[in-house]
Parts: structure tokens; sequence; C-alpha cells
């Protein structure tokens, strides 16, 4: 294989016709030069150069090798182009696992701007429980996750976090709807339609009840929040959410979020994780520097007894 260094040291003597002159352009010494020179026709097996009084002068086969000099030196300029497009323009895949309360409560609202900003990037977006989202990302499956609660592992790093207080969802029409807050012990005993034990909401609401020493009657168990949240909408179950998860329902009436006033409840949170292990690629970079962005100015205030409907953030657009 020629090493790039003696196709430099070839491609400025035959620009030149002289050792010496390459020399001088290249900042090295002559015997440098011709030593380059002469290990490159030791490897050909044939001479590159005439050497004549006034020069030196291609051969047949140094001209072969000029053509081939500078379609090298012309694909490694294409290929800087190439890394440099890839930089500013952002291109590639990314692949996020994600709860599913996040995907339709932040990254609905984040990802529109986000993919006309950079339309050389695409996403597989996966839902699954927090538990699955870190094994996913320390395994390398996923390239970001965002999951509920704090990072479950160590050897994943917490990039942003977001408030996700915790709320009673319920229907406008039930007994519980013109409460102003409640604490999770005060409505245990209502039937509850909740997230499995794969949902890191669910795991977080068990130690609260653990704790207190008190039991959820729990009617229905289910892996979707859509489906639990559209329940209690037509019945007289109630779940517990995050109010943004279910901004659609609250605007079209339906459902009312009273705030729990559980210390670990009301301080719930969502994280974004990646693996300390891997580095991300350019794509996933910009992805995730964006939604950190994002994410620090992603606000979704409840007023007691009724979440308001949902806004944009005050600052943090996609980039």
């Amino acid at each position: 294989m020629i090493e790039s260094t003696t196709l430099r040291y070839f491609y400025e003597v035959a620009a030149f016709g002289s050792v010496r002159v390459a020399a001088e352009k290249l900042f090295v010494a002559q015997s440098a030069v011709s030593r380059q020179i002469a290990l490159l026709e030791d490897e050909l097996g044939v001479p590159v150069f005439e050497r004549h009084a006034r020069g030196m002068a291609l051969t047949a086969a140094g001209e072969l090798l000029l053509r081939y000099a500078q379609d090298n030196k012309t694909q490694l300029a294409d290929l800087k182009g190439q890394i440099h497009e890839y930089e500013t323009l952002a291109k590639g895949h990314v692949r996020v696992g994600c709860v599913e309360g996040i995907l339709h409560g932040l990254l609905t609202s984040f990802m529109p701007s986000f993919i006309r900003t950079h339309p050389g990037i695409t996403f597989s977006l996966d839902l699954m429980g927090s538990h699955a989202v870190g094994e996913s990302v320390a395994e390398h499956k996923y390239d970001l996750g965002i999951l509920f609660g704090a990072s479950p592992r160590p050897d994943l790093i917490e990039l942003q976090k977001i408030e996700q207080p915790l709320c009673v969802i319920a229907s406008t029409q039930h007994p519980l709807a013109q409460q102003r807050s409640c604490t999770l012990a005060e409505v245990a005993d209502a039937p509850l339609a909740l997230p499995d034990r794969s949902f890191g909401l669910r795991q977080l609401v068990d130690r609260v009840s653990s704790k207190g020493k008190f039991k959820l009657n729990i009617a229905v168990e289910t892996n979707s929040l859509s489906f639990a949240s559209r329940l209690v909408a037509e019945s007289d179950l109630i779940t517990f959410q995050p109010s943004d998860v279910v901004a659609p329902l609250i605007e079209a009436g339906k459902v009312v979020a009273i705030p729990l006033t559980d210390a670990s409840l009301r301080s719930a949170r969502a994280t974004l994780v990646a693996s300390y292990s891997r580095r991300l690629s350019l794509a996933a970079n910009h992805l995730s520097q964006s939604l950190i962005a994002y994410m620090q100015g992603w606000q979704r205030p409840v007023k007691p007894g009724r979440a308001t409907a949902a806004r944009t953030p005050a600052r943090g657009k996609p980039e």
C-alpha cells in the first residue's frame, strides 16, 4: 500500500521536475524526498522518473501514478467536504427509546420543528417502560433514552431532567373533580386504572403506597397510558399521570388533573439519558443538544383542580 506521505512527495517532484524544489516546498531535506521516491519505485518494481541533468521527467509508469495521485487528492478533498457537510447539515439516523408519557407530551411538541430544521436526520422512536429504556441505551441498542425518574443504572449519564409531577386524572363528572389537591392515601380506595410495573411512574406510586402501608384499589392494569386516560374519561375510574400526558383530554373538557401533594410524587421527573461508554454520532449529538435546550424551557403549569392546556416552552426552541 502506497503511503499518503510518499504520494505527496511524488506529486511535488512531478509538479516541479526537481527533487530540490519539491524539498523546499515540503520543508524537508532533499535526501528525505529522494528516499521516498526510491521506496516508491522499489514497491512498484519500475522507475517512475527518468533522471536528467536538468531535472526529473515522468516515465510511462510515472504518468499512470500521477493520475492515481491526482484522483487520490480529489477523493480526499471530496471526503473532507462530505465530512464538513455532515457536521454542518447533520445527516444520519438516530434511535430513541422513550416512555409513553414523554412521547405524547414533550416529544410531539419538540419534533416537528426539529425535523423541519434538520431534514437530513431520520429517527426511530420506540415506546417502552423506563427499565427497558435504561437497559437498551446501556446496551447501545438506542442512542438516547427518555425515562421516568432518575437514571436506574450507573453506566448511564443524565443529560437533562424535566419536572413531571403526578396528578390524579379523573373525569370531569367524577366526585373528586372539584378537589384542588390530594394525597395518594386519600384516593387509595378509589377504583384505579394504572400502568403495569414496567412503567417508572407505577414503580414510584407503589413505593409511596408501600411506605405509607396502604393498598391501592387497582381495577384495571394496562401497558398503555393512553388507554388508561381515555378509560377514566368515560368511567368512574381514576389514574395517576403527569398532566401534559392528558393535555388533549383536558382541553376537550373530558378530564381534570388534580395535583398529588406527596413529596416524591410532586417532585417526579423525566430524564434524558445516554450511555457513558458510547460516543454519540453527529446526528445524535445534534438531537441531544437541541432536546436539552428545549427541555430546559419546558413548562406545563397545573392549576389546582384542573390542568392548563399545553403550551410551548418559553425558551430552548430546537436548533
